[in-house]
């Protein structure tokens, strides 16, 4: 137990904290810049500066100690903090009236805090090009105020280790992989660098403009873009998501990969523009139009891309006897038992058939930082010789392996789909081969994943989610897309997941 003081009044600390984090606790609001609440504090800006006994400290990296005096607003403090402000508004190109961050930005808000209503140096210097070669992520270093926050989150939380800071004073600059262009580095668009900057430095491309978070509704919910399912929080304005963060509560601590962040939004809009052709068609509300098609000799083929609620309906249509999956499914998916925060206690990783930065990006996230941060082992499976402790194996579902001797402890089947072992949960591993075809005479293809997809020689009916034109089918419906229904999966570690509508309505 320690007994402080703060701005006169005492207090008594239990556990171990920084002053910032007890100040915000207590309710007392101390500026910060270069600190973030899921990062390793540095202490850089010195925004956050207190007076302890007399002494200047930073808050967000000291220690509560007992016997502290701290002092939070006294007038050499609040002075203090207009000049760093001062300072690094006129380092660099600030000139907010031009910038797409304006009025959604943290440094600005700061400036507004201390009352700076003028500058008293020169500012709205442009030194370092504009780097527009990514094809998600706007990079400017003339706005960077070299907090260090996105080259902590894309080595401490992403674990990819792309950025770094490079030469000094002024010329101190935000480079990636030593100073290449960002869209040539090694950077994979997870966008973790976009959301923790408190300036204008990194920017999403495909929100710019589209509304700023005090205009946007935040709804919580989950990605159902792989089967990780990352907790995120969808920005929705006037019923049209602007742009997609990840969740730092959700049990994947605000990790998210660029399917998340970028693809599923832009194929949404991409697919918006294109539904006039098609007609529309929600699996539970228009059942009634299912089954108006239907005949008794009809076959319901499914994937991992519906949700429960639709599996299920589709169903009660055809029947369980009547339904099947479109591709073949390994039933080993089902018997993951391994959570996310399991994932970080093994002291090897044997990894086979997928690539950590585009496939399953949440879970190579967990696994690199551990191998650059924590000295863990990384295989791949022709490596393997002798047994490994500790060791969990990670494989995709088609691989077909033929083990005599186990050098694993543990293992994780990574699904095809996102929401396979829902379909395993619902109808079995039942695959449709050629032969019992010819016992159907209409066949019902339900998929939002229109990249392959099996023609036959019957009346084929497809539902399905997709930004081109489609031939070969009697009719084609779109069916919503997973922001737009409420509904539920199983994800890779078999938890039950539950996905929230961005229209209060459930489609648009």
């Amino acid at each position: 137990m320690k007994k402080i003081k703060i701005n006169g009044k005492e207090y008594f600390v239990e556990k171990e904290t920084t002053v910032y984090e007890f100040l915000k606790n207590i309710g007392i609001y101390v500026p910060t810049l270069c600190y973030h609440p899921y990062l390793r504090p540095v202490g850089s800006c010195r925004i956050c500066i207190i007076k302890d006994r007399g002494r200047y400290k930073n808050s967000c990296a000291t220690l509560i100690e007992d016997g502290m005096d701290i002092e939070t607003h006294t007038p050499d403090l609040i002075e203090a903090r207009r000049w760093i402000l001062q300072f690094l508004f006129g380092e660099r190109n600030h000139y907010c009236m031009y910038c797409a961050v304006t009025n959604d930005c943290e440094f600005q808000n700061l400036g507004y805090y201390v009352g700076l209503d003028h500058f008293h140096f020169p500012t709205f210097k442009n030194i370092f090009e504009l780097d527009n070669s990514h094809e998600f992520i706007l990079f400017d270093n003339n706005r960077c105020v070299l907090c260090s926050r996105c080259i902590r989150v894309c080595s401490e939380v992403g674990g990819h280790f792309v950025l770094s800071e490079i030469n000094k004073g002024i010329s101190s600059l935000i480079v990636a992989d030593g100073g290449i262009p960002l869209g040539k580095s090694s950077c994979v668009s997870c966008g973790l660098c976009v959301q923790v900057c408190p300036t204008g430095t990194f920017i999403d491309k495909y929100s710019m403009y589209l509304g700023r978070s005090w205009e946007t509704e935040k709804i919580n919910s989950f990605c159902f873009s792989c089967p990780v399912a990352c907790g995120i929080e969808i920005r929705v304005r006037n019923g049209n998501i602007v742009k997609v963060l990840s969740n730092w509560e959700s049990f994947t601590k605000g990790l998210i990969c660029y399917k998340g962040r970028y693809l599923s939004v832009i194929k949404h809009r991409n697919v918006l523009q294109n539904r006039k052709h098609f007609r529309n068609v929600n699996i539970i509300q228009d059942s009634y139009l299912i089954e108006s098609i239907r005949t008794k000799s009809s076959v319901a083929l499914i994937d991992g891309t519906l949700f429960n609620e639709e599996i299920q309906k589709i169903t009660e249509i055809f029947g369980t006897e009547n339904t099947y999956c479109l591709y073949k499914i390994n039933p080993k998916i089902n018997n993951n038992k391994i959570t996310f925060d399991e994932l970080d206690k093994y002291d090897a990783y044997i990894i086979y058939g997928w690539n950590l930065d585009k496939d399953y990006g949440t879970i190579g996230s967990v696994i690199k930082r551990n191998y650059r941060l924590k000295n863990k082992k990384m295989f791949r499976i022709e490596e393997v010789k002798d047994f490994i402790k500790n060791s969990i194996f990670i494989y995709p579902a088609c691989f077909e392996y033929i083990n005599n001797k186990r050098f694993w402890e543990d293992e994780i089947v990574l699904p095809t789909n996102t929401n396979d072992i829902g379909v395993l949960k619902y109808i079995g591993n039942k695959y449709l081969d050629e032969e019992l075809v010819k016992e159907f005479d209409k066949i019902f293809i339900f998929t939002r994943n229109s990249d392959v997809l099996p023609l036959y020689e019957k009346d084929c009916y497809l539902f399905t989610y997709t930004d081109r034109q489609i031939e070969g089918f009697k009719e084609v419906f779109l069916l919503p897309s997973e922001y737009e229904i409420d509904g539920t999966f199983y994800n890779v570690f078999n938890q039950l997941i539950s996905v929230k509508s961005i229209t209060k309505e459930g489609v648009l």
